[in-house]
């Protein structure tokens, strides 16, 4: 039976830095963050508009209809003919990798549930519409935590189109840059039943001692049979030297990825992983949109591009040790 969501706010002291998410104090849904959070919300809608649409998510118009954003995002794939800007031959050719991401965790979270887990922990939600658009166990417990003038524009959002979560939503207002752990576990969270805990999209945002201490906590939270699902930027220091791609990046997306993204050094997630007794696979995004059937050429160019940046997607899991 679906149940209510619960909104839990809690704020606390955010972390020093000079980079990506460390520069950001606090963002709402058009600033910092927030606003890519509208920008793959919008990328998943012109995804489902496709033929052959990987994902079903009719919320991104909502979502984009109740603000005015400062990025004029597309909603929809075009109709042969018509115009397209450069701007938004950007995102419409980005979306096409987010439709492979949003399947990718689609398929990790429900193989998840199945094979037991009672607790799934989207990190960083934004406008993650699972809960509402996925077919869920009657028994499970999704959290998402992001900043609270985040969770609140989207559950206003989602109250206005009258649409019940299909599991038990619990929306935690918090910041991942300090102790979300306690705002988590105020919220009902239990360590000793396992977990699906999901970064999409996040790592690249966090400086290296957020990712680390991240890592340290989901650990520490884990029950024997959990697993972690993340994707990261596979070069992070041609990235920090390469300032031309950045700024291409910035000046047709309309959003500044310099300041957004953070570029320190640090190992490999599996490196802290494998000695604590989680599995790990990892895989390059051609070869996860290849097993989708997804062709990431710039259907506008048809150049191999990436203007998401080179992706890795990794998968975990806690062993009995």
């Amino acid at each position: 039976m679906c149940q209510r969501d619960a909104i839990l706010c809690r704020k606390f002291p955010h972390a020093e830095g000079n980079h990506g998410m460390a520069e950001q104090q606090t963002w709402d849904i058009v600033t910092g963050p927030g606003i890519t959070a509208l920008g793959i919300a919008a990328s998943r809608s012109v995804e489902s508009s496709m033929p052959d649409a990987l994902i079903d998510d009719p919320f991104g118009a909502e979502f984009l209809g109740a603000v005015d954003s400062p990025v004029p995002f597309p909603l929809r794939w075009p109709a042969e003919g018509e115009p397209v800007s450069d701007q938004h031959k950007l995102s419409l050719h980005t979306s096409r990798f987010i439709g492979v991401r949003s399947r990718f965790y689609d398929d990790v979270i429900l193989d998840a549930v199945r094979a037991g887990a009672g607790q799934v922990v989207l990190l960083a939600a934004g406008l993650d519409t699972r809960a509402f658009r996925l077919s869920w166990p009657s028994d499970v417990t999704l959290y998402e935590l992001d900043q609270p003038q985040v969770l609140a524009f989207k559950n206003d959002v989602l109250r206005g189109t009258r649409t019940a979560p299909g599991c038990r939503r619990v929306a935690v207002g918090t910041d991942l840059r300090e102790d979300w752990v306690g705002a988590l576990t105020a919220a009902g969270f239990l360590p000793t039943v396992p977990t699906v805990w999901v970064a999409e999209g996040l790592l690249g945002y966090l400086p290296a001692a957020a990712e680390e201490h991240l890592l340290r906590r989901i650990h520490q939270l884990s029950a024997v049979g959990s697993r972690l699902a993340l994707d990261r930027f596979a070069d992070l220091d041609r990235l920090a030297s390469d300032t031309a791609t950045l700024e291409q990046l910035s000046r047709r997306s309309g959003i500044e990825a310099r300041s957004l993204f953070n570029t320190e050094p640090r190992p490999h997630p599996a490196r802290w992983l494998y000695p604590n007794g989680w599995t790990v696979r990892e895989d390059d995004d051609t070869e996860v949109a290849d097993r989708y059937g997804r062709d990431l050429t710039d259907p506008f160019t048809g150049q191999a591009t990436r203007p998401w940046l080179d992706t890795r997607f990794l998968i975990a899991e806690l062993g009995r040790g």
